[in-house]
């Protein structure tokens, strides 16, 4: 009897939980475009969650240990499936009620089919894609201070997840900012594009 009790319970506290989730925002850039940046402004002016891939990866090394073995240069971890995994288990702690950021997921049409389900599966609304326009010339000298070995792979990186959010997102769906501009400046225009 309480078996049955449970699920209506649990049914009843997913449906509250996505009635009041806020936006989902999910950023995209090449290195050094600010995303990181306006991210954390999002979460210390209007409260929202951030759930960052390449948190979720430091926090979890034992999972993503394969990528150490040498064969496998040139793989990109953030591709990886186990990301799924570790994306719901933190959008089902994170507080959403003001919204999350998504900062590198999904990577991947593995990553996106899998956040599609979960959007539908946790009553959650369909994504906010703030697209921050940097030119690679741009990336290069905002970074050659820290002098990044895998800058070039990242910026291919970059292309590549930009080519799969235009052929995964319709083009409406898509918000390009210019990231040259000032952080403060970028960040009222994301703001311009959240929900009152």
């Amino acid at each position: 009897m309480v078996r049955c009790l449970r699920v209506p319970i649990l049914l009843a506290a997913l449906t509250s939980r996505a009635l009041a989730a806020g936006p989902i925002v999910m950023l995209i850039g090449p290195p050094g475009a600010g995303r990181t940046t306006q991210a954390e402004i999002l979460r210390k002016n209007l409260g929202m969650a951030v759930i960052s891939a390449d948190e979720l990866i430091a926090g979890n090394p034992q999972l993503f240990e394969k990528y150490k073995r040498p064969e496998l240069e040139g793989v990109d971890i953030h591709l990886d499936p186990g990301l799924n995994a570790l994306v719901e288990d933190a959008l089902q702690k994170a507080d959403l009620s003001k919204g999350v950021v998504l900062h590198g997921y999904p990577a991947a049409k593995i990553q996106g089919d899998f956040l599609v389900k979960l959007r539908e599966k946790l009553g959650l609304p369909k994504p906010i894609v703030i697209h921050l326009r940097v030119p690679d010339q741009v990336s290069r000298q905002r970074l050659e201070n820290r002098k990044l070995p895998d800058l070039e792979q990242q910026l291919k990186d970059y292309h590549r997840e930009l080519d799969f959010a235009r052929l995964y997102f319709p083009e409406a769906d898509i918000h390009d900012l210019d990231g040259t501009k000032k952080i403060d400046a970028v960040a009222k225009e994301i703001r311009k594009l959240l929900p009152k």
